[in-house]
């Protein structure tokens, strides 16, 4: 080789160690990348030199109070990381906006909420809007610490780190009891406030020859004590009605009793009576101390306290009487024309295997079941005039068979 050549590769070498630096040409493309303001956050990487066309992933670091919001320069767009093709020099911009946050709680928790909770971040400068909504039965009372005022929507200006607490506290209500106008008791309590969703019990007390009746105005019903929760101002009253007391007796004692009788009536009440049931041998006569003596059913209007007595007579037997048939299944073996109160009493005999007895009316209403009453002695008495009959049935016999009944009739 001569002396020349070797000169010029020499040369070329020397070039080439010239322009390349740790294996990247001099003529690579340079990344710069700043942050806006510098102390709004880091970007990664922020300078470098690369070969042509290499891609390069940048990415933009917010420092704590800050939010990265946009680049400028050689990459646009609001993502903190971007993706760059390194076809020649690039110089980027990351911007940075400074943020605060704001928290906002309710005292007490169970009082209402507040919307936005918890920690909240704003752009500086930017305003924020609190609204305050009460639980049931609380009420918003206003705003303490870094705001005040007493409306439920708030407005501030986040020009620094901002807690608020919204307070809330109870409703009260009042609650007033009465009697009616007409008097005849009390009622207890009868003024009082109390918070709202709480429950009261309230009791109207009857005074002597009286008896409660019905509750008024914000509440009803006839539920005494009377249990209210209280969700408004409440006005009850308490009526009361006069009663009178009613006794009743029979004479002689034992001979019968009287239905209905109502004890403790109301006043001016017409109160029904039934001298319903005499004791056999004796019926219903009259009357003493009602609307109507010689009436039955009658009524007692309850003007004052009333004694009512109820007077029965004692009947007497007339002639034994026999009737005999031979059957087999049911008949009517007897008939009775008997006038209102009169009492029959007999007994059946004979040979039934198995025997059924009724007392029915001429519309064939059963007034009385006897049962299987063989040798068993019956009494019934006539509800009202007319024709009664004894009907039997031997429902197991197949043979003709002789009953006998003997009765007498109580007049």
């Amino acid at each position: 080789m001569g002396k020349r050549k070797v000169v010029s590769m020499v040369a070329g070498f020397l070039i080439l160690a010239l322009v390349t630096v740790g294996g990247v040409a001099c003529g690579s493309p340079k990344l710069t990348a700043l942050s806006n303001p510098s102390a709004g956050g880091i970007v990664t990487p922020a300078v470098g030199t690369y070969e042509k066309g290499v891609a390069v992933s940048v990415r933009a670091i917010p420092a704590s109070g800050y939010r990265f919001d946009h680049w400028e320069g050689a990459a646009s767009g609001e993502s903190p990381t971007v993706p760059l093709v390194m076809d020649g020099n690039k110089k980027l911009i990351a911007y940075f906006t400074k943020v605060f946050t704001l928290s906002a709680s309710p005292s007490p928790s169970s009082g209402g909420n507040v919307s936005p909770s918890g920690g909240t971040t704003y752009d500086a400068g930017k305003q924020a809007t609190l609204i305050a909504t009460p639980a049931q039965c609380y009420k918003f009372n206003g705003w303490s610490g870094d705001a005040s005022g007493i409306s439920d929507h708030l407005t501030l200006t986040m020009d620094s780190a901002k807690s608020v607490i919204a307070s809330f506290v109870k409703i009260t209500y009042t609650l007033q009891a009465q009697v009616d106008a007409s008097g005849g008791g009390t009622v207890s309590p009868s003024d009082v406030t109390l918070e709202a969703c709480n429950q009261i019990t309230v009791t109207a007390t009857p005074a002597n020859g009286y008896r409660f009746n019905h509750w008024g105005g914000d509440a009803s019903g006839t539920s005494n004590p009377l249990n209210i929760i209280m969700s408004a101002n409440k006005t009850i009253t308490s009526y009361f009605t006069k009663v009178y007391t009613l006794t009743i007796s029979a004479s002689p004692n034992s001979s019968g009793s009287v239905s209905p009788g109502c004890g403790l009536c109301d006043a001016g009440a017409n109160n029904p009576l039934t001298a319903a049931t005499a004791v056999f041998p004796y019926a219903f006569d009259h009357w003493s101390g009602t609307d109507g003596d010689n009436t039955n059913p009658t009524t007692v209007t309850m003007s004052a306290d009333k004694s009512v007595t109820a007077y029965f007579k004692q009947l007497s037997p007339g002639p034994k009487q026999t009737k005999s048939d031979q059957l087999s299944g049911p008949a009517k073996i007897a008939d009775f024309q008997l006038k209102a109160g009169q009492w029959v009493q007999g007994e059946i005999s004979g040979n039934p295997f198995d025997l059924n007895s009724q007392i029915v009316d001429s519309n064939n209403n059963v007034v009385k079941d006897l049962g299987r009453n063989l040798y068993s002695p019956f009494q019934f008495q006539a509800p009202s005039t007319g024709t009664y009959y004894f009907v039997i049935s031997d429902i197991h016999s197949i043979l003709f068979n002789r009953y006998t009944l003997t009765y007498t009739i109580y007049s």
